[in-house]
């Protein structure tokens, strides 16, 4: 056990001129790593997909520093923990990494801001995941946010070169290419698949690389696995099987995602495939949303399955996703025809146009299609829900019409 550590500690560099990749960003010269060399305190929030070096950037950055460095996730870290942890250091500088920052709820952000805006130590956030929606613009200004790329295969064969050197492995340059081309730009899926293999003593001469590989239990896929399971979630619910949905939401949770991407996407179902069948639909995954952004995770699971149960178990209908459909279809054909008199916004189409709440029943019979389109079906209703209501008001409307 001792000697695997000491192997996969080797591939760990051990200050940032040994680090691989992130130039443009993190490179020699960039203002970054002036700020480090300067020993100067900055607010950061590094993404990117996983295995392109971000933790291992900001332990260096601790290191470079020479401050210890207190790492926290922010599914775990609420705000007393990180209350404890800035008493500890009582006014000494030091480097604070939240994982999946984009997990901190408004609380655990509002309580950062004094203690970025005063510099009392440098920040450092991690996330696979785009921090834009989930940051609020209070935070956001007061951090660089900075983005890296997934590493080449060129770069991931420096990085396990390295390591190997480090840890007096004996490898050949073909395997470690083969390796590298193996990982889809995760060093981390890298180092463990050439670990593996060099501890089971498959790295002999003439062994099928091939095959060895497809034997070695890591590099799943996970961007595409994340679209798997947001499409069996969606397509769960559109089936009105909760019990499906509610595995592939927790599925996603378990495997990282975001749960405001997860509340996200049952805004659009609701409006997609719930639709006019059950209007308040849309308002319970709204809800859903917001419980998610002002309580965070654990607690807002319970808002979400809430919201998963209700959908799923809601009338379906896709009357709104037809609509949308045939309305952009029509606007792109007549983009150039012009709007009625009576409906523009002008004294002449004021005085022309008859307001429907001066008449009985607040409806009054106009046109309101251009002469060149003229009452064309964008809306066709399938009664499904409460869109019965909605069909029994337009005949009405409709009976009133003269020929």
């Amino acid at each position: 056990m001792e000697d695997t550590q000491r192997i996969f500690q080797g591939f760990e560099p051990s200050n940032l001129d040994e680090f691989v990749g992130q130039v443009a960003v993190a490179g020699p010269g960039t203002p970054l790593r002036k700020f480090v060399s300067d020993r100067v305190p900055f607010s950061a929030i590094i993404w990117g997909p996983p295995g392109c070096g971000k933790t291992a950037f900001a332990r260096l950055v601790a290191v470079e520093l020479g401050e210890e460095m207190e790492y926290v996730t922010a599914v775990s870290a609420g705000v007393p923990e990180l209350r404890q942890i800035v008493a500890r250091h009582a006014g000494r500088p030091f480097v604070l990494v939240v994982d999946e920052v984009h997990r901190f709820n408004r609380v655990q952000q509002d309580f950062l801001l004094p203690m970025l805006e005063n510099r009392l130590m440098t920040f450092v956030g991690l996330t696979t995941e785009s921090p834009y929606a989930a940051l609020s613009p209070a935070l956001r200004s007061r951090i660089f946010m900075l983005r890296f790329a997934p590493l080449t295969t060129a770069e991931i064969t420096h990085v396990l070169t390295q390591g190997c050197e480090r840890a007096g492995m004996r490898v050949g340059g073909t395997v470690l290419n083969r390796v590298a081309a193996f990982s889809s730009g995760d060093a981390r899926v890298a180092i463990n698949a050439l670990v593996w293999l060099y501890q089971s003593g498959s790295l002999i001469e003439g062994a099928d690389l091939s095959e060895l590989l497809k034997e070695v239990p890591v590099a799943k896929n996970f961007e595409q696995e994340h679209y798997d399971l947001a499409s069996a979630f969606i397509k769960s619910m559109r089936g009105s099987d909760p019990d499906a949905a509610l595995y592939y939401m927790a599925r996603m949770i378990d495997a990282g995602d975001d749960p405001l991407f997860v509340a996200r996407r049952m805004i659009i179902f609701a409006a997609e495939d719930v639709g006019l069948a059950n209007p308040f639909a849309v308002v319970m995954a709204m809800a859903a949303y917001d419980a998610v952004h002002a309580v965070g995770l654990p607690e807002a699971m319970l808002n979400l399955t809430e919201a998963v149960i209700y959908l799923a178990g809601s009338r379906k209908n896709n009357s709104v996703l037809g609509a949308m459909r045939r309305a952009r279809d029509l606007a792109q054909q007549t983009k150039n025809v012009d709007t009625p008199i009576q409906l523009k916004n002008s004294r002449t189409g004021q005085a022309l146009y008859r307001y429907p709440h001066n008449f009985p029943g607040n409806w009054v019979a106009q046109e309101y299609f251009p002469d060149e389109v003229h009452d064309r079906a964008i809306y066709l209703p399938t009664g499904a829900g409460y869109e019965h209501v909605i069909i029994g008001y337009l005949k009405s409307l409709r009976a009133k019409k003269p020929e």
